[in-house]
């Protein structure tokens, strides 16, 4: 079995074992009597522990994304939704995942993740929204609770089993593969505690639907979203997507009652408009620069004469990933002539730059990005790595250290940061962060060797506070590793 195939494994097997289950932290069942042990002791304390052990996984083994216009968009588009929820004990925190896969899903203790394609397959903000609605009714209803009841008859160890089957077919493109593992009973098994049941879905569309609303979206985007989902299964092919596995069931029937339910709203609901302009900004940036070049490429080359400003940087950035310079050197020419004094402009022509090796423009570029917009930690991290560059370290390390506390597990950005220290003269915060970058990377060969550096250089109490918290994160990952969670 190859690496992603075993990590895709794991992945979903944790995944469906969070969401469908308990178990207690700390103890990976192995027979019916430990798995059932612990099926309903559950307190909030482990259930902080499951969700931060849940978000390791995920960003250790999924590429997310890092981009600062992408995650704030993200965020507060989730954060607006959740403004109508009921208290929750944990704060919502938020990442996007990079995936053509049209979903999103709320894991313990407050941890939101969401595809990147459910932003670039759907046609309005509100329909992604209704999405994200939909799965936070889920939460505040309860719907998991009463599956963790069905639970009694089903061990995690069996469950882990039939859902890594099916992880396995999917990750090697053929569904049929996983779906052999888990025939008959199990089959049936898999649907009746994964499913969520026709009353779970109806109560999650009306209480998504009024959080959506009481956001200020236009009800119309969950009809819009269950259209779009409607359609791809078709396109995709309904044997390729197992019924039990389907997150959306009967959507015909529920688009039915979802309409009859907008009738009835006051005009003034069911005329709002859609406002995507900072949807269409992020559907550019995904498009652009994680989708696959050439399709992105012939996306927009295939827009002709209806191409907007937007989509002319879209085709510059798609265009500057690839190896045809020029090609990139006149589509940016053309999108900076459209709209080049935005900040998006601006850092995305920089970043060109610097793949074509003019710093000094690169340099001008970006600088002007982060003057017109300081919250661009993507512009941010490029213009402190050239400022860095040119020995700039006064300036770059600050602007470096703001980028990597906001993405602390990004193991790129923690190698940056620690390079600059280092070539600047701190040696100790250099391998500090590149132990770090080590432990995110789940290289526990490197790691170790960047703790024995900063064991050496440690002499101050604050340093040796630093070590300690260091050696307790590896401690941590390491464990997880051993018994496969990572």
């Amino acid at each position: 079995m190859s690496t992603p195939l075993r990590r895709t494994a794991a992945i979903v097997a944790v995944i469906l074992c969070l969401v469908a289950g308990r178990f207690v932290p700390g103890a990976w069942p192995t027979s019916p009597r430990e798995a059932q042990a612990g099926l309903f002791e559950f307190t909030l304390k482990d259930e902080r522990e499951l969700g931060e052990k849940f978000n390791a996984l995920v960003r250790s083994q999924l590429p997310l994304v890092d981009d600062a216009e992408i995650q704030a968009y993200v965020t507060d588009m989730v954060n607006r939704v959740a403004k109508s929820m009921p208290p929750q004990p944990f704060p919502l925190t938020i990442g996007v995942i990079q995936n053509n896969a049209l979903n999103a899903f709320a894991a313990p203790a407050g941890y939101v993740f969401v595809f990147t394609g459910l932003i670039l397959n759907l046609n309005h903000e509100s329909e992604v929204a209704a999405v994200i609605a939909h799965e936070l009714a889920h939460v505040t209803q309860r719907h998991l609770a009463s599956r963790y009841e069905k639970m009694t008859t089903l061990t995690i160890g069996q469950l882990v089993g039939m859902v890594a089957g099916l992880a396995l077919g999917a990750a090697a493109g053929a569904p049929e593969a996983g779906s052999a593992l888990i025939l008959g009973s199990q089959a049936a098994a898999v649907q009746t505690y994964l499913g969520y049941s026709r009353e779970d879905e109806r109560e999650a569309d009306q209480v998504g639907m009024n959080y959506l609303v009481a956001a200020g979206y236009p009800p119309q985007g969950m009809v819009g979203a269950f259209e779009t989902i409607r359609r791809m299964r078709w396109l995709k092919g309904q044997a390729t997507i197992p019924a039990y596995l389907s997150t959306h069931p009967d959507v015909t029937e529920r688009l039915g009652y979802l309409k009859d339910r907008i009738n009835q709203m006051p005009k003034a609901i069911r005329d709002r408009r859609q406002d995507d302009g900072k949807f269409l900004r992020a559907q550019t940036i995904i498009r652009a620069r994680y989708d696959d070049p050439p399709k992105a490429i012939g996306y927009y080359r295939g827009l002709g004469a209806k191409m907007t400003c937007l989509d002319k940087l879209g085709l510059a950035v798609a265009t500057g990933r690839t190896h045809d310079i020029a090609a990139a050197r006149t589509a940016f020419d053309e999108a900076m002539a459209c709209g080049g004094g935005d900040p998006l402009w601006l850092r995305e022509i920089g970043r060109f730059e610097i793949k074509s090796r003019r710093y000094e423009l690169a340099e001008d570029y970006l600088k002007r990005s982060v003057e017109k917009n300081p919250n661009d930690l993507t512009a941010l991290f490029e213009y402190a790595r050239l400022l860095a560059q040119t020995g700039h370290f006064a300036q770059a390390l600050p602007y470096m250290n703001r980028v990597r506390m906001n993405f602390p597990d990004n193991a790129e950005i923690q190698t940056a940061y620690g390079q600059m220290l280092g070539q600047s003269g701190d040696l100790f915060r250099a391998h500090l962060h590149l132990a770090y970058a080590a432990v995110y990377e789940n290289n526990e060969r490197q790691a170790e060797f960047q703790i024995k550096k900063v064991k050496d250089l440690a002499k101050s109490e604050e340093q040796k506070q630093e070590l300690a918290k260091l050696e307790e994160l590896f401690k941590k990952r390491t464990e997880l590793l051993k018994r496969r969670i990572l």
